[in-house]
């Protein structure tokens, strides 16, 4: 074996462990995505729903984001599985279209 693939080899245990060891639990899941949902409510990202009342909340929470997005995060339900070296959640909530989420080196990344 060469140098060249030695490294590479130890580059990949090494990226290996620090994935299995920055995997965010269910826990640091829902906090990283009541920030994401707090995030989209403040700059107006989020889709709105097709119904009347999910739009009124919605408009309801620009007021106090934070606050909306805790409240809103009880709607949600999550399917959090764990892959050892990274999780996959799948978010739905009444109204939206269920999103599918990455957790990984303590980020959440949603398609």
């Amino acid at each position: 074996m060469g140098i060249l693939t030695k490294g590479i080899f130890y580059l990949a245990i090494a990226g290996a462990g620090a994935a299995f060891a920055t995997r965010p639990d269910v826990d640091e899941v829902r906090t990283l995505f009541r920030e994401r949902l707090a995030a989209q409510i403040t700059d107006g990202s989020i889709m709105p729903a097709d119904n009347a009342a999910s739009q009124a909340l919605l408009a309801a929470c620009q007021i106090s984001p934070s606050q909306c997005a805790r409240v809103l995060e009880g709607a949600v339900s999550m399917d959090y599985t764990n892959r050892y070296l990274w999780a996959s959640v799948r978010a739905s909530a009444p109204g939206f279209d269920p999103v599918q989420c990455l957790a990984a080196f303590e980020r959440l990344v949603c398609g």
